[in-house]
């Protein structure tokens, strides 16, 4: 079972692929919370990681984490999608 709860029976392959890319999200996840906390303190997600504040100008580290992980989430989502339907 993945941490999204679902199982690799009948989905091997797509299985596999939402693990990496839950990974990935994950990995994601910590550099952009890492950037915005290095930015804004240890509140700094709480307080702006949903508004503007949180995407960062173009540019910047945090912008560009911003992107990563925007993409990894819709990765993530495309692929889960596709494993949902799957079972």
């Amino acid at each position: 079972m993945t941490p999204s709860g679902m199982t690799a029976s009948g989905g091997g392959m797509i299985a596999q692929r939402l693990i990496e890319t839950e990974h990935h999200l994950a990995l994601a996840d910590r550099v952009w919370r890492a950037e915005v906390q290095r930015l804004y303190g240890p509140d700094g997600v709480l307080l702006h990681g949903y508004g503007p504040l949180g995407r960062g100008e173009p540019g910047t580290r945090q912008r560009a984490a911003y992107d990563v992980r925007r993409a990894a989430i819709a990765t993530w989502r495309q692929v889960r999608t596709r494993g949902t339907s799957a079972m």
